[in-house]
């Protein structure tokens, strides 16, 4: 679409991608890292003894095992004393991904019915599950991008959301006022539609801070987001235009904590 208008021009860059699924909240991220370190020890203590000091070479290069193993467990313990609600720790989560990718390469290069092989799958499910915690995937691409947002980030996201509503509700009516094409009735309906999603957004806030699960206070967001962003588009309205534009990065931060960026 092209944007032929300042208003349209400031919304081409306002995007309000679709959300994907519900997220795992600060709490359900610190119980899975103490599954997956749990799960770390069970298939290190089952893996044949000899293969953990032994040096494997293979195709790309020499792999130490009890270095690869000793490596993992300090990635997966410096990921737990790392995570706070101040902090999404996805540096940590990172490395734990790609030490999990680097042993998930050696024992697929390794006989079928290898011992400790069921303990590390059982393990690498919850990985993956870590890995899409934070927009990522496993194994772990080269150079992929590992990143959450955090309980915190994700509330003060909402209410920044909120705010931007607020004020668009304002610019509606200074904005609509103004203008001799838009009824009366139509212009009530913008202001409440302002007026319903920054309360949507203030209602996916508590939902975030409470800890409980908010896929669907985020779709609702995110479906009013898209009308309002039509109805922005579709006329010439420069201070709700300017307001609405304040809403681009929550809008992003938004989708990527729903898991939009992985995709």
């Amino acid at each position: 679409m092209r944007c032929v208008t300042a208003a349209a021009a400031l919304m081409c860059f306002v995007g309000v991608p679709a959300l994907a699924a519900d997220r795992l909240t600060d709490r359900d991220v610190k119980a899975l890292v103490e599954k997956i370190d749990d799960g770390r020890d069970k298939f290190e203590g089952e893996l044949d003894n000899d293969l953990k000091h032994t040096v494997v070479r293979s195709a790309t290069g020499e792999v130490d095992v009890k270095r690869a193993l000793d490596d993992f467990k300090e990635s997966v313990d410096r990921l737990k004393d790392r995570l706070k609600p101040e902090y999404s720790a996805s540096t940590e989560a990172a490395a734990v991904l790609r030490r999990a990718t680097q042993i998930d390469a050696f024992l697929k290069q390794q006989p079928a019915g290898l011992k400790g092989l069921s303990e590390w799958n059982r393990l690498a499910t919850d990985v993956k599950t870590l890995a899409a915690a934070y927009g990522a995937d496993f194994p772990l691409p080269e150079g992929a991008s590992v990143r959450r947002i955090s309980d915190r980030e994700l509330t003060t996201t909402a209410e920044q959301l909120a705010k931007a509503g607020e004020q668009l509700k304002k610019s509606f009516d200074a904005d609509l006022k103004k203008s001799t094409t838009v009824s009366a009735q139509e212009r009530q309906g913008a202001i409440a539609d302002a007026d319903q999603w920054s309360k949507d957004a203030k209602a996916l806030r508590d939902r975030v801070k409470d800890g409980k699960p908010s896929s669907a206070e985020a779709e609702r967001v995110t479906a009013g987001a898209a009308k309002l962003k039509a109805f922005v588009e579709g006329k010439t309205l420069p201070a709700s235009a300017a307001a609405w534009s304040s809403a681009s990065a929550p809008l992003q931060t938004l989708a990527q904590a729903y898991g939009t960026a992985a995709k």
